[in-house]
């Protein structure tokens, strides 16, 4: 065996999907780690469908704030989008867990998040 290539039988602290890398616990903890990235694969999860980033964020603002979108300042929302847009979005897609177009602006689940589906439902909000 090519001693770059990781045994998955071996490696007991890996999540197993055939066809995609497998990530270890650490790098799970890390993807889960932050409210905003869960909230947005919960999210991506729910509908099934690609969403629009700057709707992504007002999903986040709303569960943020425990209020309608309408009754949150843009001023709040942006934030939540940048933070989406520079740090969350790109963690996520690096890991094969979710599909970012910039032109499109859209995000979608990729095959890939199957792998995170038993911790997501363990770790909650």
């Amino acid at each position: 065996m090519n001693a770059n290539r990781a045994d998955p039988m071996a490696a007991d602290d890996r999540i197993a999907s055939p066809g995609h890398a497998l990530p270890s616990r650490s790098d799970v903890t890390s993807l889960l780690a932050h409210p905003r990235r869960r909230r947005a694969l919960e999210r991506l999860r729910t509908f099934d469908e690609p969403i629009g980033l700057a709707d992504l964020a007002d999903e986040g603002a709303v569960a943020e704030r425990g209020t309608i979108i309408s009754e949150i300042p843009v001023e709040v929302v942006k934030p939540v989008y940048l933070d989406l847009y520079h740090s969350h979005v790109p963690k996520l897609a690096e890991a094969d867990v979710v599909e970012y177009g910039q032109e499109s602006d859209l995000v979608e689940l990729s095959a890939g998040a199957d792998r995170l589906a038993p911790y997501t439902e363990a770790v909650g909000e």
